[in-house]
């Protein structure tokens, strides 16, 4: 049986989620929660979306619905997680998992205590392109340097500077370029190297009082891996990641779909697994293969957690979640974002 899906928020996030949902089978999204009853008839409307709730009361109370996907603003998360954990509900929360590292603890333990399935939506662990880069690794050798970029001009930056507040900029709703583009980074180097020995950051701090570039370098033994994010300017570079014996480069550090191998020694080779969108020709196998559909790999992942009776992935944990927050407080705090 498939498992039954609510939403809550009507974002454009939320929307690539129902879209890549229909191209897993285990899942079928039969409601949306919205403050507004517009906004959540125009989105199920668009989606095809049977119910339309405007409380999560009554979300929380629906028994047609036995998983959530929170997409609302990063301040709601713990709250709203907490609330569909009480309920019953399994919850697939939108990256970050929560608002700082005590909100993402408390969820933590509501899920143990409910004995339900707690995800963050971190696309980047469950992707084919990221197990070729894991697989990789030892080809390179001991590993001693990893810049990992992730920056992009936000189309809320414009707002910000004609004197308006978007959430994304609001340090209110942890907003700002850390709690965005710069999870990307520190959350890939979680996943590849665990939890660093040091955090050592900075970055710019705008007039809403929340970070709109910086750098996290994160110290390991004999390697140091620097983390680039922003939401304020543009990038053309890649990411990479340096060992003694060759270098693996890749285009993005969330979704790469360029992976390259340039041994010490050697020519450079191609890691990088085809694409495919949806339905892939025959001639794709679906196995050795990336989907632009890419949220479609955590809601599979999200999907058989719940149908094996499995608590989290083994590819991240709540532990992984609860480390990255934990940096990214750290982060905040020496740029000087109030938590």
């Amino acid at each position: 049986m498939a498992v039954r899906c609510g939403l809550i928020g009507t974002s454009w996030i939320a929307g690539a989620f129902v879209d890549a949902a229909r191209d897993v089978s285990e899942v079928d999204v039969v409601s949306v929660c919205s403050r507004s009853r517009d906004s959540g008839s125009r989105f199920a409307g668009e989606f095809q979306i049977p119910r339309v709730h405007t409380d999560l009361e009554s979300l929380a109370a629906d028994s047609g619905v036995d998983a959530v996907y929170i997409a609302s603003p990063n301040s709601l998360h713990a709250a709203q997680a907490i609330a569909m954990l009480g309920a019953g509900k399994h919850v697939l929360v939108e990256k970050p998992l929560a608002a700082n590292a005590t909100q993402a603890a408390a969820m933590i333990d509501a899920a143990r205590a409910a004995g339900r399935v707690l995800m963050e939506a971190y696309v980047s662990p469950y992707l084919p392109n990221v197990a070729s880069l894991r697989d990789a690794l030892p080809e390179i050798g001991t590993v001693r340097r990893a810049v990992l970029m992730k920056s992009q001009y936000s189309s809320k930056y414009d707002r910000l500077k004609a004197g308006e507040l978007p959430n994304a900029f609001n340090p209110d709703f942890a907003g700002g370029s850390l709690m965005d583009l710069g999870f990307y980074p520190v959350s890939l180097a979680v996943h590849l190297f665990g939890a660093p020995r040091s955090i050592v950051a900075t970055g710019v701090l705008l007039d809403s009082g929340a970070d709109g570039q910086g750098t996290v370098v994160l110290g390991y033994d004999g390697l140091e891996v620097v983390c680039v994010h922003s939401k304020i300017t543009p990038t053309g570079l890649g990411s990479e990641i340096s060992g003694e014996e060759g270098v693996l480069a890749f285009d993005d550090c969330s979704v790469p779909t360029q992976v390259t191998l340039a041994p010490r020694l050697g020519s450079p080779q191609a890691a990088t697994l085809p694409g495919f969108t949806r339905p892939p020709s025959a001639a794709v196998d679906r196995t050795r293969a990336q989907s632009e559909h890419h949220m479609r790999y955590e809601i599979q992942e999200f999907a058989t957690l719940i149908q094996t009776g499995a608590t989290q992935s083994p590819r991240h944990t709540t532990s992984d979640s609860h480390t990255v927050a934990r940096i990214l407080d750290e982060a905040r705090r020496q740029v000087g974002v109030a938590l």
